[in-house]
């Protein structure tokens, strides 16, 4: 009995000892493996990598030792967890799928290429303990900003265009980058390029950039796509010889960079600048495989041009003033008024107010056919062909019997000399006239004053010539400009009444009295009576 005992003592013991190796087996592989939350990424490793798979769970031991590249592109995956355990693999590539994220894996230290470009992905994780990194791509996503790169100084080239990036983190550090595809992100401002002067690909299109910095320093650059900027010069390029695809079209250039100094360049896209043909005519017998230079905005500003009547109307521009062979077509209101071989035009040397209207001027060269240059349209007025700025008149003698002189400080505008004056009294034709614009004998009164220039142009305004305040009212009207008149300076309804009460004759005031009757002739001598709306104003004498 106690053998028996014993034995089956030994049985127990040896069963448990396998029991209790059987339960930690499988609590050991219940921690080595994980579950993969995304349907079609756990799909797509047991199809495509099943010696990391348990089942469909993933073994952690197999991801972490697995060494060779890991394909997960066009899969439909919008969930990588899962991913971080593969830490010992030189490739990662999720490209071309729906995930929002990227697990961290900064314990992927062997990874020198990571491709997670047309995702939806916000953000990233920590990248910089990859610094075997060569190659990162994560363009065509939801960025707004990018984890510090300066540790990934392996990196050579990196991919990070069609984001909604503002800024970049410093690449100083990456003086190994070859490739840098930043283009189509919406930055104030570009970094500074000067430390990457290994660059032999740029692209920094649809940036809204106006500058380049550093641009002199990439003297190995080959490629430069920088297209769609508000880019005004690229003159730093004029120093690199290597260059062989230029980029640039809708800029705001307005030179271009020496071009004639790289033999391998090859493509040129320059289109929709601020380019003429003194520009492009230095490129046209080069051999491009692509040369796209037209067409060109629009020359010069628009501008308001008023013109004067009867004055000459030209119209001519500066660009390309050194150029020749250039036809020049003239429109009015884009109709074809004529061409020249030069770079002005008159249209008429006596403006006439039909003249006025929308001018431009086209601008074609046998040597660049492609182009045709608009110059910015001139805005033509006719406007008065003499202007008065301004004028004074002043009186140094006025006298009851011999009248006033008149000296006269004209200020005109437009004007072609020699000139003519005028005083013309009010509702009357005797003219004085001057060549000087000084008067003598000027009786007192209303005057309309004309100015006449060499193109008989020229302005009407009115003065007024006051009596002196001595003087009797006495007139003698005899026809010489001495006391021939009586200036009623008053505004109203004016009458002339003679000594027996009679209306002699009716005048609106101001005005002037000649010593007439209505019917015109001269009023006899004798004692007359002014009244302005029914009151008197003065009496006076009419001496014949």
């Amino acid at each position: 009995m106690k053998l028996l005992s014993n034995i089956l003592n030994k049985v127990h013991y040896k069963f448990a000892s396998i029991i209790l190796v059987v339960i930690t087996v499988s609590i050991q592989t219940a921690a080595q493996t994980v579950a993969i939350p995304d349907v079609n990424f756990r799909n797509k490793l047991i199809s495509n990598y099943p010696s990391v798979m348990t089942g469909s769970q993933l073994n952690i031991t197999a991801a972490q030792n697995y060494p060779y590249d890991v394909i997960l592109s066009y899969s439909g995956i919008t969930n990588f967890s899962g991913l971080e355990h593969f830490t010992s693999t030189f490739k990662i590539d999720i490209a071309y799928n729906n995930a929002t994220s990227i697990p961290a894996i900064s314990n992927t230290s062997p990874l020198k290429y990571l491709y997670a470009n047309n995702n939806q992905l916000t953000q990233l994780p920590n990248l910089s303990a990859l610094t075997s990194l060569l190659e990162l791509q994560v363009s065509y996503n939801k960025l707004t900003s990018l984890p510090q790169l300066n540790t990934l100084t392996s990196l050579v080239n990196l991919y990070a265009s069609d984001n909604y990036l503002k800024t970049l983190p410093s690449i100083a550090n990456l003086t190994n980058l070859k490739i840098l595809v930043i283009g189509n992100n919406p930055f104030t401002l570009l970094p500074d390029l000067s430390p990457n002067s290994n660059l032999v690909e740029l692209h920094v299109h649809q940036t809204g950039s106006s500058e380049i910095k550093g641009l002199a320093s990439l003297t190995k650059l080959k490629k430069l796509y920088c297209w769609s900027n508000s880019i005004s010069n690229l003159s730093a390029l004029s120093a690199n010889t290597v260059l062989t695809a230029l980029y640039a079209f809708e800029n705001k250039l307005s030179t271009l960079p020496v071009l004639t100094n790289k033999s391998g360049l090859l493509f040129v896209e320059i289109a929709y600048n601020q380019l003429t043909f003194e520009d492009l005519l230095p490129l046209s017998t080069l051999s491009f495989s692509t040369f796209s230079y037209s067409p060109q905005d629009t020359l010069g500003v628009q501008t308001q041009l008023p013109v004067r009547l009867l004055h000459t109307l030209a119209l001519g521009i500066t660009e390309d003033a050194t150029v020749t062979n250039n036809t020049y077509s003239w429109y009015k209101n884009a109709a074809s008024i004529g061409t020249t071989p030069v770079n002005q035009k008159t249209i008429t040397t006596s403006a006439q107010s039909t003249d006025a209207g929308m001018y431009y001027v086209s601008i074609t060269n046998p040597n660049l056919p492609a182009l045709t240059l608009i110059h910015r349209k001139w805005d033509v007025s006719v406007i008065n062909c003499i202007d008065l700025t301004s004028y004074a008149f002043s009186a140094p003698l006025n006298e009851c019997i011999s009248g006033a002189t008149i000296n006269s400080t004209v200020v005109l505008d437009g004007g072609v000399a020699p000139y003519q004056y005028y005083l013309i009294p009010l509702n009357t034709t005797d003219t004085l006239r001057s060549t000087t614009g000084d008067f003598a004998q000027v009786a007192p009164g209303n005057y309309s004053y004309i100015i006449r220039d060499a193109n008989d142009c020229g302005i009407d305004t009115s003065v007024v010539i006051k009596k002196p305040l001595t003087c009797d009212p006495v007139i003698t009207p005899n026809g010489d400009p001495q006391m021939s008149s009586y200036f009623i300076e008053q505004s109203g309804a004016a009458k002339i009444i003679d000594i027996e009460g009679k209306t002699i004759l009716q005048l609106t005031a101001p005005a002037v009295w000649y010593g007439t009757k209505a019917d015109g002739t001269f009023a006899d001598a004798g004692y007359y009576v002014i009244i302005v709306n029914n009151k008197k104003i003065t009496n006076i004498t009419v001496i014949r």
